[in-house]
């Protein structure tokens, strides 16, 4: 009796031995994950180089037999292994990326202010420009549109045995005409120069100089009805007939056809600018001299050749 007593005691502190060891592996292994995760984060480059691995007790492969109190073995199960080195490379990963935003965001907010400085005095400048500019492009555009009515008058009203008060109306239209060229020229000039796209691309399209010949043929054309117009209505101020007629037949017909050219002329002059301002046929590597000197000929020979016309005109 007293030997089965101590049998039965015996077992019974085994069986509690037993207990003990598997509450205190399943308290301690959070604790021992914790604790090596910690100092994982403060030697990095020793946890790299050491493996802790954190393995089940054996209480976790078996179980309890009741009746002994012993642990039976089981079928082996796969074990997990954490390793200080995966937990350091997580953090050391999460750092890098807190440190390469910190400088994405870093460099972006300097970028932004190195361009805002920069863009500060062009946008002064563009808005010190703005009403210039405005002003030149309305003029210049003006300018287009009283050429086109002044040119539309001429045409309408000119006509073979005119009246003074007829001819008086072509003169006040001619005068409206040639202002209106001048402030087109002026304006023009302007917004090539200073608030257009700029000489250096304007020097390069050749279609700004294929504008620029029109404007040549039209205003060289346009000095025959003028000398024709002026000498006319100096001719009516110096008559004392009131019911006298001006302008043969001839004349008018040639004057029709000359005003003719300077309509095709300039309303060509608006397809012209436009394809410019868009850099078709754009030609950086082309000398402004190419087309300079074409419309600088073209002025000179045609204004010579209607000037020359105007004055030698003979009825007969």
């Amino acid at each position: 009796l007293a030997s089965s007593t101590r049998r039965q005691e015996k077992h019974q502190k085994k069986r509690y031995t037993t207990m003990f060891a598997i509450i205190g592996s399943s308290t301690l292994a959070p604790v021992a994950k914790t604790t090596t995760t910690s100092s994982s984060s403060s030697s990095s480059s020793l946890a790299r180089r050491r493996r802790v691995p954190v393995r089940c007790s054996a209480a976790s492969r078996g179980v309890v037999s009741s009746s002994t109190g012993n642990v039976v073995a089981t079928k082996p199960t796969t074990s997990t292994t954490t390793t200080t080195s995966d937990v350091a490379r997580a953090l050391d990963d999460e750092n890098n990326n807190k440190k390469s935003s910190s400088s994405v965001l870093g460099a972006a907010a300097t970028a932004a202010v190195f361009f805002q400085a920069q863009a500060s005095p062009a946008l002064a400048s563009a808005a010190e420009n703005a009403v210039p500019s405005a002003l030149a492009a309305y003029g210049h555009y003006l300018g287009l549109f009283l050429i086109v009515g002044a040119l539309a008058t001429e045409k309408a009203v000119l006509k073979p045995n005119m009246s003074g008060d007829e001819l008086m109306k072509l003169v006040i239209a001619d005068s409206v005409y040639g202002l209106a060229g001048v402030l087109v020229l002026y304006t023009g000039y302007l917004r090539v120069t200073q608030y257009g796209k700029g000489w250096e691309f304007y020097s390069h399209e050749p279609i700004f100089w294929f504008k620029m010949f029109l404007f040549a043929v039209m205003g060289s054309s346009s000095l025959f009805v003028t000398i024709k117009t002026i000498t006319t209505f100096a001719a009516k101020q110096k008559s004392t007939d009131e019911n006298e007629t001006y302008i043969s037949e001839k004349l008018a017909t040639r004057m029709g056809k000359v005003l003719n050219g300077e309509l095709l002329a300039v309303l060509a002059i608006p397809l012209a600018a436009t394809t410019m301002s868009r850099g078709i046929l754009f030609q950086q590597e082309m000398d402004w001299r190419l087309g300079a000197v074409p419309v600088a000929l073209a002025s000179a020979g045609l204004g010579f050749k209607y000037v020359k016309e105007a004055v030698t005109w003979s009825e007969d």
